[in-house]
């Protein structure tokens, strides 16, 4: 299954944090623990790295700014990001 995700922003903890945009998965939320990012960060250059790195994105759960949960929420789950 492939799920579209368009990014939200940066957390607290300066994670990006991209949502789910099919209605029937909108409170799946994902990100990266890993490469940490500014809130002065240009959008476009994070959904640019991401885009070409999404395997780095791991799930996040059900809201931003949550605890991540790690890993991904369903078998077989492919993600793709748009603008």
């Amino acid at each position: 299954m492939i799920i579209q995700l368009k990014f939200k922003g940066v957390d607290d903890w300066n994670r990006p944090v991209f949502k789910c945009i099919d209605e029937r998965y909108e409170s799946l939320y994902f990100g990266d623990v890993n490469k940490l990012w500014s809130w002065e960060h240009p959008p476009k250059d994070i959904v640019e790295y991401y885009q070409k790195n999404v395997g780095a994105l791991e799930y996040f759960g059900d809201h931003f700014g949550c605890e991540p949960h790690g890993g991904m929420p369903f078998t077989n789950l492919q993600l793709e990001i748009i603008n």
